[in-house]
């Protein structure tokens, strides 16, 4: 294993000096001597690798230091071997007649004198699991996702091949490599499904969590097939279609339109409630009706909408019989909105992720009937509000009185403090498994019905148009219309409450609203 330990730390400072070069090509757009400096000193002579000499010579040619990049080049027409494109080449023909120690060897030159790629990584990881170095296979595989992607091709049959030599578990890891590249066809999925009952390795929980926050690879997997299915049957153009026609209308506010409406809300202390839809309530959707779930099979439709429940509330769907409850309160909270929340038109022609959740949510909206002069807003309303009014102070400053229903019981209190609110309430629900705390571990699975029934029992509004602010995922829209039964103002504000306390469970698109959190 030394040996393969010393090789891949070759590589990686082959990685490391590409990705300096990268660097350094962007500074000397700006300080060409500085670059060309910082060039001379890497050494790259001692890497004996060709692609890098021609990369830093091209760039200090480019910068007029044309006498250094003769030097550095004529410092590498010392090497003796084949080029590497002939030692690959015999790399593969020496594996065909399994000839591993000498293709090993040809394979590791070959690499070593071209730009690491992943795709070859892992196809050098199946040779040395045919070669009886599992152990090998294992560490070459591991680092092989750190290297850049040339060919998602490659890195599919990469993985085919190890599924054949016998490792399941690495050819997995090739293909999730391609599935994080925003890769779905059908085929891909097929082979991650043919492989989803793979014990999990230590490495795979970063790329299930990528995927759909999943409790198991298993599921992730299972899930991802059907939604295949479910995306394919569904008319984007349509869709899309009707989409825009809803933002062209009277009835559709942007953010600025929507905080100016919601700051004259309060003051007029009128009942009120804002909620959003997206994914997660089209999956949930998909236990409903048949007409929502086709082509998938009931079952395939009732494990999708499984899969969602337990990443909201950690629980078993299939023993829980209140869900016809659950989905008729769902319509009430959609009907009675005042503002509803749905994903734009831009982000329906381009999430292949969630098209086929998306289609499910926006037939069955369109179902349903509206509270006569409902508006419309953007189902990423909160993060737009927060980047235009951080915390919502300019709705929120001064209130007397500010109600909170969230995971998080310190939320309502910082407010109070940051904003100069009179009196705070919270009402504490367990949090989703994202957030990753202790607390999480210990509650999960008591938010529904225990939790729920409690809150929807003891909620008070001490006063008509009182504010309410509501974090709670698929049950935060019960709560909401809720309020608005009880004469309060409901804000459905979901995941930027975690980013206010200085959690991110969305990734990227809590990027920017973790740039600001709230003093404790």
């Amino acid at each position: 294993m030394d040996d393969v330990r010393s090789f891949i730390e070759r590589l990686s400072a082959i990685q490391r000096v590409w990705e300096e070069l990268d660097r350094l090509e962007r500074v000397g757009q700006t300080d060409a001597v500085a670059a060309a400096a910082e060039v001379s000193a890497l050494q790259i002579l001692v890497l004996r690798n060709p692609p890098t000499l021609v990369r830093a010579a091209d760039l200090l040619a480019s910068w007029n230091y044309s006498a250094e990049a003769r030097n550095l080049l004529l410092g590498g027409l010392a090497w003796e071997g084949a080029a590497a494109p002939l030692q690959l080449s015999y790399a593969r023909r020496l594996r065909e007649v399994r000839a591993f120690s000498e293709a090993r060897a040809a394979y590791r030159t070959a690499m070593l004198r071209a730009r690491p790629d992943a795709a070859l990584l892992f196809e050098y990881a199946a040779l040395e699991q045919e070669a009886g170095a599992p152990d090998a296979a294992t560490a070459i595989a591991r680092v092989a996702p750190e290297f850049r992607v040339w060919s998602d091709a490659a890195l599919v049959a990469a993985g085919k091949t190890l599924r054949t030599a016998g490792r399941p578990d690495l050819a997995l890891r090739a293909f999730l490599v391609v599935f994080r590249r925003g890769r779905r066809e059908p085929s891909l999925l097929n082979d991650m499904l043919a492989l989803r009952d793979v014990d999990e390795p230590f490495w795979a929980q970063p790329f299930v969590e990528d995927i759909a926050g999943s409790p198991t690879l298993a599921e992730a997997i299972t899930t991802l097939a059907a939604h295949a299915r479910l995306a394919d049957a569904q008319d984007r153009v349509a869709m899309v279609s009707a989409a825009r026609k809803r933002e062209a209308s009277p009835a559709y506010l942007d953010s600025a339109s929507l905080h100016a409406m919601l700051r004259d809300t309060i003051a007029a202390r009128r009942a009120f409630s804002l909620i959003r839809l997206g994914d997660g309530e089209g999956r949930f959707l998909l236990n409903r009706k048949p007409e929502l779930y086709r082509p998938l099979t009931f079952e395939d439709a009732q494990a999708t909408a499984a899969f969602m429940w337990s990443i909201w509330f950690g629980q078993d769907m299939a023993g829980e019989t209140r869900l016809d409850e659950v989905g008729a309160a769902l319509d009430t909270a959609i009907s009675e909105a005042d503002v509803l929340g749905l994903p734009l038109a831009d982000r329906l022609a381009t999430d292949g992720a969630h098209l086929g959740y998306l289609a499910v949510l926006e037939k069955h909206v369109a179902s349903l009937s509206a509270r006569p002069g409902r508006l419309i807003v953007d189902a990423s309303c909160n993060l737009a509000l927060d980047r235009l009014d951080s915390f919502l102070a300019g709705l929120l400053q001064g209130l007397d009185f500010l109600g909170v229903i969230s995971p998080h019981p310190e939320l309502a209190g910082r407010l109070q403090r940051h904003l100069g609110i009179g009196s705070t309430t919270a009402y504490d629900i367990p949090g989703e498994g994202r957030l990753c705390r202790a607390r999480e571990a210990s509650d999960r699975g008591q938010h529904f019905p225990a939790v729920f029934d409690r809150i929807m029992t003891e909620l008070v509004v001490p006063r008509p148009g009182a504010v309410f602010l509501v974090a709670g995922g698929l049950l935060g829209k019960l709560y909401c219309a809720r309020v608005r039964q009880l004469g309060g103002i409901a804000l459905d504000i979901g995941a930027i409450a975690d980013a206010w306390m200085g959690y991110n469970t969305r990734g990227r698109a809590l990027d920017e609203a973790m740039t600001h959190v709230l003093p404790i």
